[in-house]
C-alpha cells in the first residue's frame, strides 16, 4: 500500500490549489480527481477580478477573456455600469484545474485521475482510503496522514453516508457554452451580464459572460427558497438559459459546445465541519462561496491556502491546533457572509418586480461600477452602508420638517 502525507480528494480549484501548495513545500501528496480529464465536468461560469491572478500567480493561458463593464438587466430597464480599464476575467475552468494539476507535478506531487472516493477507515497514526475506477470495479487502497475533502457540496470524505449535515441552503444551475455570430460576440465580449428579476431568472440569477472569439457562456442559478412570487412557475434553469439565448440575444442558430449544470449546498453561518478526525475539509465543502453570487474560485483558494497553514505545521511539527483554520476563517469571512446572506434571500426570494427594479436604479443612481465590483465579488459594502444611512437621515429629516409646516 502506497503511502502519503496527504491525499487529496477532488481536482476543483481547492483540491488542485490545496495540492500545489503542499507539493511546493516539500510534502508527499497525491490529489485524485475522478473524471479521467480536468477539462470534464467544466461547470464554473468562473468570472473573476483582477485580483486573483496575482494573488494566486495564474498564468495567461488559463484565461479565457477579459471584461471591464457589467450590465444589470431587469424584467424591466437595463443598467449600464463602464469602465475604460479591464476589470476582471472570464477563466477557462479546465484550463484552470489542469494548470494547478501540473503543478502538483511540477513539485513532485502525484496525480491520479479516473478514480473516485470510496471510503475511509481511521486509524491511530494513518487514514486507509479505498479508491475506485471510474469505469469497472478495480480498487487501490493508500494509505495518508491527512486527508483533504474537496469534493465540493457533496462532502463526501467529511461525512459518513448517514451521517447527519447541517442544514443546508440548497441551489442549483444550468449553463451553456455556445458558439454565436461575430456581430453578436461584440456586443458582449468586454462585459458580464447579469438578470435580476422573474422574466429572466427564478429565485436567483442569470448571467451572460465572455470567454474566447466568439463564445459565450449563458446560465441561470437558482436558490431552493420558498418564494410568493415564482411558487407556481414551470421555468426551470435550463429554459430560462435557453430563453437568454432566444430572446434576449436574438441568437436563432449557435452551436452549443458544451452543456453542464451543477448544485450548490450552503450552510448559512459557515456552520461546517472543517476539521475533523484526521479530515480536513475546503471550498464548497466549507460553503465558501458567496452566497448571493460572484466569485467562488476566489474563495475556494483561500480556504484551501489557509488550510495549508495548519497541515504544513502538523506534517512539519507534529503538532498544530486544527481548529484555528475554521476560527480564521469564520473570522475573516462570517460577517460579510451574513451580510450577502440576507441579500440574497430577500432579493432572490422576497422582492417582488418593482422592488428589485427600484433597488437597482437607486444603485445605479448612487454608486460607480467600482463600488459595484466590489460589492459583487470583494464583500465590500462599507459605501453602500454608508450612502444607504445617509439617504434615510435625509428622508426622516424630510419627513420632520414637513411635519412642522
Amino acid at each position: 500500500m502506497k503511502k502519503y502525507d496527504v491525499v487529496i480528494i477532488g481536482g476543483g480549484p481547492a483540491g488542485g490549489q490545496t495540492a500545489r501548495n503542499l507539493a511546493k513545500k516539500g510534502h508527499n501528496v497525491l490529489l485524485v480527481e475522478r473524471f479521467n480529464s480536468f477539462m470534464d465536468n467544466n461547470f464554473s461560469s468562473a468570472g473573476m477580478t483582477l485580483e486573483p491572478l496575482k494573488e494566486f500567480d495564474l498564468p495567461e493561458h488559463i484565461i479565457g477573456a477579459y471584461w471591464s463593464d457589467i450590465t444589470l438587466q431587469c424584467t424591466k430597464k437595463s443598467y449600464y455600469w463602464a469602465s475604460d480599464t479591464k476589470q476582471g476575467v472570464v477563466l477557462d475552468y479546465g484550463k484552470l484545474k489542469q494548470f494547478l494539476a501540473d503543478e502538483t507535478l511540477k513539485f513532485n506531487g502525484e496525480v491520479l485521475t479516473g478514480y473516485k472516493y470510496i471510503s475511509k477507515k481511521v486509524g491511530d497514526n494513518e487514514v486507509v482510503l479505498t479508491l475506485q475506477k471510474n469505469k469497472g470495479s478495480e480498487t487501490l487502497q493508500v494509505a495518508t496522514k491527512l486527508v483533504v475533502d474537496a469534493t465540493g457540496p457533496i462532502r463526501k470524505v467529511m461525512y459518513d453516508t448517514k451521517e447527519k449535515q447541517p442544514k443546508m441552503d440548497l441551489g442549483s444551475g444550468t449553463e451553456y457554452l455556445i458558439e454565436v455570430a461575430p456581430e453578436i460576440y461584440k456586443q458582449y465580449k468586454d462585459r458580464l451580464v447579469f438578470f435580476l428579476g422573474h422574466k429572466w431568472a427564478i429565485k436567483g440569477y442569470s448571467w451572460i459572460f465572455p470567454m474566447e472569439q466568439n463564445i459565450l457562456k449563458v446560465g441561470a442559478g437558482k436558490v431552493h427558497l420558498k418564494s410568493k412570487e415564482q411558487e407556481n412557475t414551470d421555468k426551470t434553469t435550463k429554459k430560462i438559459t435557453e430563453q437568454i439565448i432566444k430572446e434576449y440575444l436574438k441568437c436563432d442558430t449557435y452551436k452549443l459546445i458544451d452543456a453542464h449544470g451543477g448544485i450548490i449546498r450552503y450552510a448559512n453561518g459557515l456552520k461546517d465541519k472543517f476539521y475533523e478526525n484526521k479530515v480536513f475539509a475546503v471550498g464548497d465543502a466549507v460553503s465558501a462561496i458567496n452566497p448571493r453570487g460572484g466569485e467562488g474560485i476566489r474563495y475556494a483558494m483561500q480556504s484551501a491556502d489557509l488550510a495549508c497553514v495548519s497541515i504544513d505545521e502538523f506534517l512539519r511539527t507534529g503538532k498544530t491546533n486544527f481548529d484555528n483554520y475554521r476560527k480564521k476563517w469564520r473570522r475573516r469571512k462570517l460577517f460579510k457572509w451574513r451580510l450577502s446572506e440576507i441579500s440574497s434571500q430577500r432579493m432572490y426570494s422576497k422582492y417582488s418586480d418593482e422592488q428589485i427594479e427600484n433597488r437597482v436604479q437607486f444603485f445605479h443612481e448612487n454608486f460607480s461600477t467600482q463600488v459595484l465590483i466590489d460589492s459583487l465579488f470583494n464583500f465590500k459594502y462599507n459605501q453602500i452602508l454608508s450612502r444607504i444611512y445617509q439617504f434615510i437621515v435625509l428622508k426622516v429629516k424630510y419627513k420632520f420638517k414637513k411635519e412642522q409646516f
